[in-house]
């Protein structure tokens, strides 16, 4: 009887602890899913017109359901601010470089013969080249000087105008000429350059400036007058490099 007694008493703690156990752990997933319901609740939400809103969405909500006129309360909350006076940077475009002219050119037939320094820089005048300012104003009777700038105005001109009507008389012709004036630029260039540093030597190689692009003999400033010149820089600095002895003139 008494054994009956305390396996009734066992039982009636087993179900007494059980019914316990169950109503803790639904109170618990109670207590969850009301914290889960308040922190969706103060997160809020962005309408489609870009005003942020506290509080649940209500996906029933519409507008039939809510004045035209209606303001609601909005609060910027972590909402990032945009700045109103930044303006974009705009890119500088770069300065084109201007193109040669590389159609036919004029041919300065009686110039040629009295004036071939001249003839040449009125030669990249007309087809737009930077050393057109820097051929020096040789003087006429300067024979060297006259014979180098005649045979590169015939070499430029016939290597940018040169004919196409292979077999002809013509194109032979002017063959010859080109042959010739690249030899004769050849020689002339090495006689140049065996001449000592100085005025001399540098004011004839800017014959040849035709023949490059303005970066090959500039420095880093930009700067294509860096050299000894009878024409070029400053008057009075010549004169006192002349009375120095620096460069032979």
């Amino acid at each position: 009887m008494r054994n009956k007694l305390y396996w009734g008493l066992g039982v009636l703690a087993l179900c007494i602890i059980g019914a316990t156990v169950f109503l803790v752990l639904k109170d618990q997933a109670e207590i969850r899913e009301l914290k889960r319901q308040l922190a969706k609740d103060m997160q809020g939400h962005y309408h489609s017109d870009g005003t942020y809103h506290h509080g649940q969405h209500d996906e029933h909500e519409s507008s039939a359901n809510v004045p035209r006129d209606d303001v609601r309360e909005t609060k910027p909350g972590n909402v990032p601010k945009v700045s109103s006076h930044i303006v974009p940077k705009k890119e500088t475009p770069k300065p084109q470089p201007k193109k040669l002219y590389t159609g036919p050119l004029t041919f300065h037939e009686e110039l040629l013969k009295t004036n071939p320094v001249k003839a040449l820089r009125l030669q990249q005048e007309e087809r737009g080249h930077w050393s057109a300012e820097w051929i020096p104003p040789f003087p006429t009777d300067d024979t060297e000087a006259q014979e180098f700038a005649k045979a590169i105005y015939l070499f430029e001109y016939y290597h940018h105008t040169f004919g196409d009507q292979f077999g002809t008389p013509e194109y032979e012709k002017e063959t010859r000429i080109y042959a010739k004036a690249s030899e004769d630029m050849k020689r002339m260039m090495n006689t140049v350059m065996s001449y000592p540093y100085g005025a001399r030597k540098y004011d004839l190689l800017k014959l040849t400036w035709p023949h490059v692009d303005k970066y090959v003999v500039s420095t880093s400033k930009g700067n294509v007058n860096n050299h000894p010149s009878e024409y070029f820089g400053n008057p009075e600095t010549r004169r006192q490099y002349k009375a120095l002895g620096i460069w032979k003139y």
